[in-house]
């Protein structure tokens, strides 16, 4: 197994432009909080409540997003020899759950209004507070899902998700006061607080199942796509044949492993050169610090006809076309 650092390699460490872009969002979630409160004091409005209760959840959600992406960015240890990286979706995750606790409090609290009533006031002081609001989140979300792409971070992608849909019901909101003063109901508030928190109860379980994702391991077929093509651009005729691929990206690491078949009458230290060649290859056509486990399988009679080594001393049969490094062939078991 061997690391071989991409273009992201620089990347690393708790001066990188995620950790920075994670410190930036707790900060400016800090003050966006504070104004969402400042504009729910002024007007008493559910739809306002809300939307600082959403913006209470980002605060929280920044702290733990900015540490997580701190702690993922570190290199393996002896405690941790294949890193640190899902300490992000594990971020993500809480993030999600955190979304959904807060949109069953806007809804039994939108609930509770709508029995007892409520009524509104300084509703132009309010809007005009929730409207800078919006305008900074927006920035925000769109920075950081940015930023996330950038680094291929799920805690920074999942928080700028989470920053835009907390935009997208501070517009609610806004829409809820402005249909109030022009209707006379108040009864408006309560309800689009209630539309509000289904919304956000559904946001947080599309974050907690994209963070799962990474947490279960599931096949990335991009990824994995990504190699194959990296494989069939680069490939030597030493490469008899390549089976069982298998990857999973965690963070900005991508962990590769593979069966590379090379001529069996190759002495050890030629056959791990041609590894370490093939490893220094796909790492050059990926945009992610990859980490490869390449298993060395001598070549039998069955690779033949594929093989595309000239004068091959141990060749059974004459050679055919030569076999094409594709996805369905890549993640095969090999024969047997």
């Amino acid at each position: 197994m061997s690391q071989q650092q991409g273009p992201a390699g620089a990347g690393m460490g708790r001066g990188s432009p995620a950790v920075r872009a994670g410190a930036i969002s707790l900060a400016a979630s800090v003050l966006i909080l504070g104004a969402k409160l400042a504009a729910y004091l002024y007007t008493g409005s559910m739809a306002l409540l809300a939307d600082a209760a959403e913006s209470s959840v980002n605060v929280v959600a920044a702290a733990v997003m900015t540490f997580s992406v701190a702690v993922s960015r570190r290199p393996p240890d002896a405690g941790h020899p294949y890193g640190h990286g899902k300490a992000e979706p594990l971020s993500a995750a809480v993030e999600g759950a955190l979304v959904g606790g807060a949109a069953l409090f806007i809804a039994v609290e939108a609930v509770r209004r709508l029995v007892v009533g409520s009524a509104l006031e300084h509703l132009g002081l309010g809007m005009a507070i929730s409207v800078v609001a919006a305008l900074a989140n927006l920035g925000l979300g769109v920075y950081l899902l940015a930023v996330g792409r950038r680094e291929r971070s799920e805690a920074l992608h999942a928080d700028g998700l989470h920053v835009l849909s907390d935009t997208i019901t501070t517009a609610a909101s806004l829409a809820a006061l402005v249909a109030v003063q022009l209707t006379g109901y108040a009864v408006i508030d309560p309800l689009v607080a209630l539309v509000v928190g289904v919304n956000l109860l559904w946001a947080g379980w599309r974050v907690v199942r994209r963070s799962l994702t990474g947490l279960l391991d599931e096949a990335d077929f991009a990824l994995l796509e990504r190699i194959a093509k990296a494989l069939e651009a680069a490939r030597r005729p030493q490469w008899c044949d390549i089976h069982q691929l298998r990857g999973r990206r965690v963070g900005r690491l991508a962990h590769i492993d593979l069966h590379l078949v090379v001529p069996r009458y190759l002495a050890l230290d030629e056959g791990h050169r041609i590894g370490d060649a093939l490893e220094a290859d796909v790492a050059r056509a990926m945009d992610d610090d990859c980490d490869f486990v390449v298993h060395l399988d001598p070549c039998r009679r069955v690779h033949c006809p594929g093989c595309t080594v000239a004068d091959c001393p141990v060749r059974a049969a004459a050679p055919g076309k030569p076999v094409e490094f594709d996805l369905a062939h890549l993640t095969a078991p090999g024969p047997v």
